[in-house]
């Protein structure tokens, strides 16, 4: 138990501390790319602070045959995000902490759409086949294609293809000067290594995970859902909170959207996806839909928060900080 113990805690590290230089480059890159705050933060900061949780849904399903594991941690993790995150930006944002428009009617929508294609898919089909991975993954492109939409992120298209087509030795020398410090493709090598760590790290951590499940005698879910999802969701916070503290509130917000977008739509999709296409059965546990309705209350309640004059405040803060601390208390007593 105890080397089990140690390694979920050596791991968790190592997760964080990659997870940050993940975070750092791909923040690099966005800049480079000239994507809109926002835009950067549902979409590249999301995907970089969620790779533990992708990785993480990955092995449990595809290697260890546990996809409760993964399920816990993406629904623990989205908990996290939604209610952890923001109320603790509020305490350390210079500025007030008002949601933008763009990231309620945007991000907001889709998440609301997302928590509602996962309540459907749980309560009509305890096995899921390959059609609800191609839902799940079908709308994120969807997602993205919206965010895409917008004329301000038109210029990462531009960016990329220019990049690949010339090398930055063809970029504008208005963009070259601004960006000389850049360093694309050493910025891609950083984030290479740094999920080859997250993922190795995400495999001892999925392992010892279940070990330690084991010899406690509860569901491997009642672990992921608490001690993994909180691990693997201080990427998320360290993301969120620099920006809030930089008083940059459209990013740490839409990144907490973009981020339970992607761990559940691509962290869910994808590893079931490639299970199915191996023959692979998804089994989806009670466990898992009581879980999620909690998600879907915390998800209604936030929302609630943040239409009523899109000011997050303080004392609303330390409710939604009580509210998480609640539901992980009640689902551990349902062991």
């Amino acid at each position: 138990m105890w080397l089990s113990i140690l390694i979920i805690l050596i791991t968790s590290i190592s997760i964080y501390y990659s997870g940050e230089y993940f975070a750092s480059a791909s923040n690099k890159i966005g800049d480079y790319l000239g994507l809109s705050k926002s835009a950067k933060g549902a979409t590249l900061d999301a995907i970089s602070s969620s790779m533990p949780e992708l990785m993480i849904s990955l092995f449990s399903l595809i290697v260890f045959h546990e996809f409760s594991v993964g399920i816990g941690t993406i629904v623990g993790s989205a908990l996290f995000n939604i209610l952890i995150i923001p109320a603790v930006c509020v305490f350390i944002s210079p500025i007030v902490f008002k949601v933008s428009d763009e990231v309620i009617h945007r991000d907001g929508l889709f998440y609301n759409m997302t928590i509602i294609i996962l309540l459907t898919a749980i309560f009509f089909s305890k096995e899921w086949s390959i059609s609800i991975a191609i839902i799940f993954l079908g709308t994120y492109l969807l997602y993205i294609f919206e965010i895409f939409r917008h004329g301000s992120t038109q210029n990462y298209v531009t960016s990329l293809l220019e990049f690949f087509k010339h090398g930055r030795s063809k970029l504008s020398k208005k963009r070259s000067k601004k960006r000389k410090n850049g360093r694309f493709g050493f910025e891609i090598g950083v984030m290479l290594f740094t999920l080859l760590i997250i993922a190795v790290s995400s495999y001892f951590l999925v392992e010892h995970a279940i070990s330690l499940s084991h010899f406690l005698g509860i569901p491997p879910i009642i672990i992921s859902f608490t001690i993994i999802a909180a691990a693997t969701s201080f990427p998320d916070l360290v993301v969120s909170a620099s920006n809030a503290k930089k008083g940059d509130i459209s990013d740490a917000s839409s990144n907490v959207f973009g981020s339970n977008i992607f761990d559940i739509l691509v962290g869910l999709g994808l590893p079931i996806f490639i299970a199915r296409l191996i023959k692979i059965p998804v089994i989806i546990s009670v466990e898992s839909m009581t879980i999620v309705f909690g998600l879907l209350a915390s998800t209604v309640l936030v929302l609630y928060i943040f239409a009523e004059k899109m000011i997050l405040t303080k004392p609303k803060a330390v409710l939604m900080l009580l509210i998480y601390f609640g539901l992980v208390v009640y689902t551990i007593s349902l062991v």
